[in-house]
């Protein structure tokens, strides 16, 4: 479909058009009504949008009956008999012209909301309530840019539809453009753009537009600024937000005021004096919320993410909300006068945390930062058997084989905010004796690794997890879960179960040395070599590096896999943030309505690179996602012949720059490695950017404007070129060894890479958290000036939708609980 993607998209009900006596009725009286059926299925002097138009154009009539054609004009478009009896255009719905079913889905007008509760609704606001003021800002911007005789037209959101631009591929939030004679439609920043290359008699470049009816160029002015939201409802939403905040003591560092926020408001026009429909007038959303707030079904439309101009996107601190956050400045000792002044009076949710106790007084400063380098804490780790119970002694602070435990950044910052509670606390306190994990609100057993920069959590189904996994996430650190092997069916993840069920499939294999695409292969042959080398299909007698090239292709893991889907849902960790429905996957809020964006699971299979000559090589080259992701370590195959190959694995561990305690798990743990990754902070982007534009000069490529070093994913970072990264800015990454029944969390917007180290089957599931969203938020922008032939060019995470909706949902929730509010 050349329009978008979409789930399922079909006329509800027959037109009233079939319907005779309908018919003659509106034929009599001239009465104007909406187009219920395609443009196909009208009268023929009817003008077609592009999309029927080009679906009549086909010759095969029966693709045209198998494939479904989103109509443009569908619920859109305005059409009256004139008194001739025919059928003619009259116009275009106005944003004032909704139905109780359109305005439903974007209130927060019911009283039980699914999926969520009071302190994960106040911790999503805390988290993007900014970023959707932003958003209502950069809407009513663009609105207040529109004539005042110009009407703006309603677009009501269809089942099954995602709304793009025909320009950028940008998943459409409300405001846009539209043609009012082919429906073709483009976003604010397309049309912006246009406009002003336009004005400056510059030459459009950055993206081509579709023509009109007889190859017509669409010009700016000929567009219809039409929004989707119905009414005002965006702006209303926009107005609670702000007072739902401020009555439960939400943190809110918006670019906006409630003064402010008035300074945009939406040009009056005709329509808007009137409020007006059909049915007569409409109440206001405050009124409705007071007459009957379960009025609706709960709110769950989907929606459309719009991309958003990077200028007007000022970088918003979803993480200050923490009441760790203003300690993190004493990890490098970066204390200054300023600071201390500030830090003890910053804001802190309520019942955001309640495993922390309160922030010290001001005048305890100096004790929190005395006690925090002067404290040494053992890993706080309940792990009573195996490999890490022998590594790590939590009596004595030392391995066994002598390696001194050094501070771990996160418990020291708990263990100084306990020992801070009063001087007499500390003075009570025996010497030598650890904090207990209960007290430090780290009631999970945990190791640290990279230098005790990077989280490793040892119990997966641990129901504490998500309390420090959190603290680290909001810190824009990557995280690791181990042993969740020992909970799955391993039956299941077998090569010879998956050769078994899909062995005739065809599919595209990728060379990893040389990137080549091998096509007209089957899974079976994938699977063949999987851990016999011999059996692997050859380029010039030598045995290829294969990985299995998206696959399962384009299906929903959980309809071709059930059993597989079931299993790893069933044990998957930080259940809160991975599951489809978790209460902090922000992706859970966006509603059935519409398509859902497709977050996993996906598998990466590839065979392992062993030699020497293969550490310049990735398995997958640098890159980053829109979206977070959980990436499960299911199975790891040491193929025939390669088991003595392990001291090249320990050599390619150790060039990976891995720490110590990495490599001792690999050497006295005996676990199975399976890939190295190599993870970076999504705040060093821009240097990593900077970087391999810097060195592709140096070996004479070019650097076209519509192609990008990281998202063309044509760079692997070996340890020379690490090495001059950290060097030459500063950028230090996070060494990764994933051994089996690993997790690996990668946060969204954060380059990574990874090395397979030996033949893997590994299952990621992506996630939206509200800890991210920002990077979301600005990856949506970035994407749009990508080459048509990028995978990420195309917004499927619909980002503002996500947001609009995860408000609303925990906006809804606070009012309902407003009755309660201030109740012991």
């Amino acid at each position: 479909m050349e329009k978008g993607e979409f789930s399922f998209w079909a006329p509800s009900r027959k037109s009233v058009l079939t319907d005779p006596a309908k018919l003659k009725k509106l034929q009599q009286s001239g009465e104007a009504f909406v187009q219920d059926d395609s443009c196909v299925n009208i009268v023929a002097q009817l003008p077609k949008c592009r999309e029927c138009r080009l679906d009549s154009l086909r010759k095969d009539k029966d693709q045209q009956k198998d494939s479904p054609v989103f109509c443009r004009f569908f619920h859109f478009r305005r059409l009256q008999f004139n008194k001739h009896g025919v059928l003619r255009v009259e116009g275009f719905l106005t944003p004032n012209k909704y139905d109780n079913e359109a305005i439903g889905l974007w209130l927060p007008l019911t009283r039980n909301v699914v999926g969520t509760d009071l302190d994960t609704a106040k911790y999503i606001l805390a988290n993007i309530g900014d970023h959707f003021c932003q958003m209502v800002i950069s809407e009513k911007e663009a609105m207040s840019t529109i004539e005042p005789h110009r009407q703006v037209a309603w677009k009501r959101a269809v089942r099954g539809v995602r709304e793009m631009c025909d320009v950028c591929d940008t998943t459409i939030f409300n405001l846009h453009w539209v043609c009012p004679r082919c429906g073709f439609g483009v976003c604010v920043d397309c049309y912006r753009m246009k406009r002003k290359n336009c004005q400056q008699g510059a030459a459009y470049k950055t993206f081509s537009w579709l023509r009109c009816v007889k190859s017509q160029i669409h010009e700016p002015e000929n567009l219809m600024p039409t929004q989707i939201i119905p009414g005002k409802a965006l702006y209303d939403v926009g107005d609670i937000v702000h007072s739902v905040r401020a009555k439960w003591g939400i943190k809110a560092n918006c670019p906006c005021s409630n003064r402010q926020f008035k300074l945009f408001s939406k040009p009056a026009s005709k329509e808007d004096l009137k409020q007006t429909s059909l049915t007569g007038e409409k109440p206001t959303l405050g009124a409705m919320l007071q007459q009957n707030p379960s009025v609706l079904e709960p709110a769950t439309a989907g929606g459309e993410a719009a991309s958003k101009s990077a200028s007007s996107v000022k970088p918003a601190c979803p993480a200050s909300t923490s009441p760790l956050n203003w300690l993190t400045d004493l990890t490098s000792g970066n204390v200054n006068k300023e600071n201390k002044e500030k830090q003890p009076t910053m804001p802190i949710l309520k019942n955001e945390i309640k495993c922390l106790p309160p922030l010290p007084p001001l005048s305890k400063s100096s004790t929190v930062l005395h006690t925090f380098n002067s404290t040494i804490l053992t890993p706080v780790s309940n792990n009573n058997s195996g490999f890490l119970r022998n590594l790590l002694n939590s009596s004595t602070g030392k391995t066994e084989n002598g390696l001194k435990n050094t501070p771990k950044i996160l418990d020291d910052i708990f263990a100084s905010l306990v020992q801070n509670k009063t001087s007499s606390d500390l003075s009570k306190r025996p010497q030598g004796l650890t904090i207990k994990p209960s007290i430090l609100g780290f009631d999970t057993p945990h190791y640290w690794l990279c230098d005790n920069r990077l989280l490793c959590l040892q119990d997966p189904n641990n129901k504490s997890n998500w309390n420090v996994f959190r603290e680290c996430w909001k810190q824009g650190q990557p995280v690791m879960v181990s042993g969740v092997h020992h909970k799955l069916n391993a039956e299941l993840w077998k090569p010879e179960s998956f050769r078994k069920e899909f062995g005739e499939q065809e599919v595209d294999l990728v060379n990893c040395r040389t990137n080549e695409i091998i096509t007209g292969a089957t899974v079976g042959d994938f699977w063949d070599g999987f851990e016999d080398v011999p059996n692997r299909l050859k380029n010039e007698q030598e045995p290829m590096v294969l990985k299995l090239k998206d696959w399962p292709p384009g299906e929903d893991f959980r309809d071709m896999m059930p059993s597989r889907f079931d299993d790893l849902m069933a044990n998957i960790p930080l259940p809160e943030y991975t599951r489809r429905d978790g209460k902090l996957n922000l992706a859970s809020r966006l509603p059935n309505y519409f398509v859902r964006p497709d977050l996993g699971p996906k598998m990466y299979n590839a065979y392992g690179l062993i030699t020497p000559e293969d550490r310049k090589y990735g398995t997958t080259n640098l890159h980053l996602d829109v979206s977070d992701a959980a990436n499960v370590m299911v199975y790891v195959g040491i193929p025939k012949g390669q088991c003595e190959q392990e001291e090249e694995v320990l050599k390619t561990i150790q060039d990976g720059d891995s720490d110590e305690l990495t490599i001792k798990r690999f050497i006295e743990g005996k676990e199975k490695p399976g890939a190295l990754w190599h993870i970076y902070a999504a705040k060093d982007t821009e240097k990593i950017r900077e970087f391999l534009k810097k060195v592709s000069e140096e070996q004479g490529q070019e650097n076209p404007a519509d192609h990008d070093p990281i998202h063309d994913q044509s760079w692997y970072l070996d340890r020379s070129l690490r090495k001059r990264l950290h060097q030459e800015y500063g950028v230090q990454g996070w060494a990764i060894v994933q051994f089996l029944g690993d997790v690996v969390f990668i946060p969204a917007g954060a380059p990574h890479q990874v090395h397979n180290l030996y033949s893997c089957i590994k299952v990621a599931e992506d996630f939206v958290s509200p800890e991210h969203v920002k990077h979301c938020f600005w990856l949506t922008q970035e994407f749009r000036y990508l080459s048509q032939t990028h995978t990420n060019h195309e917004d499927k995470l619909q980002v503002k939708n996500v947001i609009y909706h995860a408000v609303k949902d925990a906006v809804a929730m606070l009012k309902a609980s407003e009755s309660g509010f201030g109740k012991p």
